[in-house]
């Protein structure tokens, strides 16, 4: 996932085309990398574009939590 700056929606990168995904299903977390446990819900699909000169769908995410009202925030750095 990527954040959209003052969009308020992430993009869902790297997604074939084949996936059978719909708009207004549940993005969770995988668990792969053991830092977040598996099965987290972060947000929800909420379009889905298929651009033909591209290889993956354009697909946007509406997080769960509204980061505008959060009193505290955990910060993750590479």
């Amino acid at each position: 996932l990527k954040g959209k700056g003052l969009e308020g929606v992430w993009e869902l990168q790297y997604l074939l085309k084949k996936a059978p995904i719909e708009v207004g299903d549940e993005v969770v977390t995988s668990g792969v990398g053991g830092f977040f446990p598996k099965g987290v819900l972060v947000g929800t699909i909420s379009h889905i574009r298929e651009n033909p000169h591209r290889l993956f769908l354009e697909v946007e995410v509406t997080p769960t939590v509204d980061f505008g009202r959060l009193e505290e925030l955990f910060v993750i750095k590479e």
